[in-house]
Parts: structure tokens; C-alpha cells; sequence
């Protein structure tokens, strides 16, 4: 690589990172870090190890990186996942250069690189402490690995790995489950095509396919185990109605005055009478109002139409050249002379994937965010292939390197455009300069921070905070605090008045209720007139309002002898 080309990449490089850097330094305020990849981790901290919450259900997802989210939790420096997250995008990066590095050189490697950490979605997950970017590394090693072997399947070590991190992705997050499908499915398929004599060769990919399933459930295992000894169901919250519970005593436990034990009556009885789901088809044309042929296009749309925050267009955005340029190397790749058989398995892979997420899921691109690595390999084989095909036309001119400059120029221009818009939405220089603290950055982007802020200081040791429509966001609590809808709408339903409810809440240990009042009140106009009406004595005889700001307020449960 010429020193000046180096120099570029270096100092592209090093500002990327210093400007996520700089939009990760704020508090975290987005909605997993605080239902689950931060709250959990905080409530082990808090207890001394790792332990069931039945009434959180993201507790028994797995949790690798949640188990190292730990110690910045415990240091008191959370924004610090923040990076822990990023070095994640990082290390997939370094996967990709060295990856490309081997095929068509380190210059082409090292944008390889660029193309992948500049990406919309990379960008928004680096600055949030989610888990995806680890799901992300995991699957690309396990995926690059598998390409490796099947290069030269002499080299078992690869085989070993690639099972070893398709674990490892799955120990990170229940979504690595549709990758872990597709690989284990293309591994002995791939083994197969290559060979000249099949037949002879297909107990030998049976093998290879069961060692990598192997020790992808093997590294997975404690996961499994843990959920399978606490739930009965090894995917808990996931496949219940392949591992039912048993509905048996449901009453008795919600008779108890033991607040856990009305807790998991009240969530067996949930996933007892838990709707069907609609399914992304009928999804997208009740919910999203779009014709048929509109959503079969989802594969290509999510290139086109994402945006951040809005469920419609797939919360997230990616760059229309991800597509473009594959497809630009799938024509050109043998005019160019590419040599290297992993772009059919990429493509293959990236495919099922898009597929497989449509079919199942009403798309989310962090749901299908492991096809972005081997999409950007594929671009960055496209831009290669351009470049060489205009040096055959044109010749080693200026001309050249200024077309295929361009291409690339725009390319990053989406993705710039993005990354500005980003730092005005997270707005972090007056937290990063001192002219704003943290409890005042998290209250301006977390409307429901003041409510729980005032709870946290006023609620007595022994007592609870029963949250209603917090969307589970229960990071901030430092108080004991349940945030589970049902818990109230059961004693509502069940209780004969507005004291019995009332009553029934404190014995059950709760004195606060931290209250969403609009998705309240949504829920009181849909329930039926004898609960509405005991719900509405209740507010009004026995609840006292001490906060409202926001759309959140904060109650005191008023006993019956005050």
C-alpha cells in the first residue's frame, strides 16, 4: 500500500472512531441498554451474582455480552459499555480487512473496512449499548472461517473455530439462531459442490456438518441448561408453546401475598393466553396499510427505505450500494478474473437470511444485521471489479482512479449525511463540555427519568414501585421496582372495589406506581365497564398524585387507615 494511500485510510480511520467516541460519551437512553443489556446486569451487581428476575423475560436470553457489561455497571461508568459495544464494530472491521487483504490486497481491504464502519446501522449500534455488534463479529467469524475451510478443507482448525464462534454468537443473542441454521445447512452443500466425486463425499459432509452444530450447541450449552433448570423451556421466552407450562395452581399463587410468586402466576398466565401473532404478512397490510406486491419487496426495500425509530421502514437504514455493488461484482466478477469461490457463499448466506427473517418476523434490520459484513466484502469485490474492468477499457490512466474515486465518494455520502444527522439527535457536546449533567441529559431524552428519579429518593426500603407502560425500561430504578402491566390489570380484575385493589397492591408489597398515564388511560377505555369502574374509584379514593411531568406521574397507594 503507497504511504499516501496508508496516510488516507489511517487518518479516516481515526476519526471515525473519534467522532463515535464522541456521540457514545452520554449517558445511555436507548430502549434495550435500559430494559435489559444495562437493567439486568445493574440488578446482578446490585445482588451480589447472577440470579433468576421472572419478572424481567430478557433475563434469560443469552447474555455473553451482558455478563461483561458488568463491570463498567459496578465501576459506575456505564457510557463505557458504550465502547465495549463499538470495539465489537472494530474487530469486524479488522475481520473484513484481513479477510479482503488476501484476496485483492490491503488498499482494497482497508475500505473494505471504512464501508462497514460508516454504515447507518453500524454507526447507530456503535452508540448504543446493545449486543447486536458482538452478534455481528461472531457470525462474520464463524461465516469467514467456514469460506477458509472450504478453501482447503485439510485445515480442520477452521471447521473447529467457525463452530467454536457460531457458538459464541449464540450465547450473544437468540437471533444468531437463523445464521447458526443457514451456515449449518450450507456447510455440507458447499462441501459437496466442490467435489468431483460427490456421492463418495457425502457422509464426509454429514460429518463436518455435525461436528459445526456440535460445538455451536456445545459453547451454547450453559444457556440452554440455565433456562432449561429454571423454566423447563431451554429457549425460554421462546418455543412456549413447545414447552408449555403448567397452568395448574395459577389461582392459589395469585391469592399469595408473596409479590414473586403473584408475579409468575401473573406471566405463566400471559404466555397461557398470549394471542397468536398476526405474522409480517398480515402485519405489514393491517398495521403498515401496504399491498401484497409492496411488501414481497421487502428484500430490496430495506436497502432503499429504512429509517431509524420507525417499526414501517424497518428502524434502520442501510446504504442502497450494499446492494448495488454485489450485483455490480456478480456481473463483472469473471471479466475481472476473480478467482476466490466465497462469493457464492455469501450471496447464498445473505439471502436465506433476508428470507428467513421476512418469513418469520415483521423485519428490523438489526434483526438481519449479520448479512451486512459479507454484503460489504461482496461491494467491496464490486468496486475492485470496476475499477479493474476500467483500467482493461481505458488503461492505467487518472481517469480511472477519479471514476472509481467517485463510485466510492458516493457511496459515503449517504452514510456522512447520516452520521450528521445522528450528532444532532444525540446532541452530546454540553454533556461532553460539563454544561450538563447526567441526571438532566437522561431527563431530556427519557421523559419518564423525572417520575422515577423522585421515586427512587422517596420510596422506604421493604416497599415496591409497581410501573405501568415504562415499556420495561427499568435501568434507573435504584429502588425494588416491577414492571409488569399485568400485575395491576390482574388485582383489577380480580378484586371486588377500588379499596379492594388498593389493598390487595399494598399487601403485595407495592406503596408507588410510576404510571405512562396516556397508554393508562388507553388501557382503562378498552377494559371492561365493572374493572373500569374499579379502577377509576381507586384513582380516585386511594391513590395520591406527588409527580407529573412529562406524561409520567408518580402515586402514593394512600393505605386505609391514613
Amino acid at each position: 500500500m503507497p504511504t499516501r494511500t496508508k496516510t488516507l485510510f489511517v487518518a479516516a480511520y481515526v476519526l471515525h472512531v473519534l467522532w463515535i467516541i464522541l456521540l457514545a460519551s452520554v449517558p445511555p437512553v436507548s430502549r434495550d441498554a435500559l430494559t435489559h443489556h444495562l437493567a439486568v446486569p445493574k440488578l446482578w451487581v446490585e445482588s451480589g451474582g447472577i440470579h433468576e428476575r421472572p419478572d424481567i423475560a430478557f433475563s434469560y436470553y443469552p447474555q455473553l455480552l451482558d455478563v461483561f457489561y458488568m463491570l463498567p455497571v459496578a465501576l459506575g461508568h456505564d457510557i463505557a459499555a458504550k465502547y465495549l459495544h463499538f470495539l465489537f464494530a472494530l474487530l469486524t472491521a479488522l475481520l473484513i480487512f484481513l479477510f479482503v487483504r488476501r484476496r485483492i490486497g490491503p488498499s482494497w481491504a482497508a475500505l473494505g473496512g471504512l464501508l462497514f464502519l460508516t454504515l447507518p446501522l453500524i454507526v447507530k449500534l456503535s452508540v448504543t449499548v446493545y449486543v447486536d455488534l458482538g452478534l455481528v463479529f461472531f457470525t462474520t467469524a464463524a461465516l469467514f472461517s467456514v469460506a477458509t475451510w472450504l478453501e482447503d478443507t485439510g485445515r480442520t482448525r477452521w471447521l473447529v473455530l467457525a463452530g467454536v464462534c457460531s457458538g459464541l454468537a449464540l450465547a450473544t443473542k437468540y437471533n444468531a439462531l437463523v445464521s447458526f441454521l443457514v451456515l449449518s445447512l450450507l456447510l455440507p452443500f458447499f462441501y459437496l459442490y466442490r467435489r468431483e466425486d460427490q456421492h463418495a463425499e457425502q457422509l464426509n459432509a454429514v460429518k463436518f456438518g455435525v461436528l459445526f452444530v456440535a460445538l455451536s450447541m456445545l459453547v451454547f450449552s450453559p444457556w440452554l441448561i440455565r433456562n432449561y433448570s429454571l423454566t423447563g423451556n431451554p429457549l425460554y421466552p421462546l418455543a412456549q408453546g413447545v414447552f408449555a407450562h403448567d397452568a395448574a395452581g395459577l389461582t392459589s399463587s395469585h391469592e399469595t401475598t408473596d409479590a414473586d410468586a403473584h408475579v409468575r402466576a401473573v406471566l405463566r398466565e400471559r404466555s397461557l393466553n398470549k394471542e397468536k401473532p398476526l405474522g409480517p404478512l398480515l402485519t405489514r397490510r393491517l398495521v403498515h396499510e401496504e399491498s401484497l406486491p409492496y411488501t414481497l419487496m421487502i428484500p430490496l426495500r430495506v436497502f432503499f427505505e429504512g429509517q431509524d425509530d420507525n417499526p414501517k421502514y424497518f428502524d434502520g437504514r442501510l446504504n442502497p450500494f450494499l446492494l448495488l455493488l454485489p450485483l455490480a461484482f456478480l456481473v463483472l466478477a469473471k471479466r475481472s478474473g476473480f478467482r476466490h469461490r466465497d462469493p457464492p457463499l455469501f450471496g447464498v448466506y445473505v439471502m436465506l437470511i433476508i428470507v428467513l427473517v421476512f418469513l418469520l418476523k415483521d423485519m428490523r434490520l438489526r434483526w438481519i444485521a449479520t448479512i451486512v459484513p459479507p454484503l460489504v466484502v461482496l461491494a467491496t469485490y464490486g468496486l475492485w471489479a470496476i475499477h479493474e474492468q476500467l483500467a482493461k477499457r481505458l488503461g492505467p490512466t487518472p481517469w480511472v482512479n477519479a471514476a472509481t474515486g467517485l463510485i466510492i465518494g458516493i457511496y459515503f455520502v449517504p452514510n456522512l449525511l447520516y452520521a450528521h444527522a445522528l450528532f444532532g439527535k444525540i446532541d452530546p457536546v454540553p454533556y461532553v463540555t460539563g454544561k450538563q449533567d447526567y441526571a438532566t441529559y437522561v431527563r431530556q431524552h427519557r421523559p419518564e427519568y423525572a417520575a422515577i428519579a423522585v421515586a427512587n429518593q422517596i420510596v422506604p426500603p421493604g416497599r415496591k414501585i409497581l410501573g405501568l407502560y415504562l415499556g420495561s425500561r427499568r435501568y434507573y430504578f435504584s429502588a425494588d421496582a416491577i414492571l409488569v402491566n399485568e400485575v395491576f390489570t390482574s388485582v383489577a380484575e380480580r378484586s371486588a372495589s377500588g379499596d379492594a385493589i388498593a389493598d390487595r397492591l399494598l399487601d403485595l408489597g407495592y406503596s408507588h406506581l410510576v404510571v405512562h398515564t396516556g397508554l393508562f388511560r388507553q388501557w382503562l377505555s378498552s377494559a371492561d365497564a365493572g374493572t373500569a369502574a374499579r379502577v377509576t374509584a381507586f384513582t380516585g379514593s386511594r391513590l395520591e398524585e406527588l409527580l407529573f411531568e412529562g406524561g409520567y406521574g408518580l402515586y402514593e397507594i394512600v393505605p386505609s387507615t391514613r
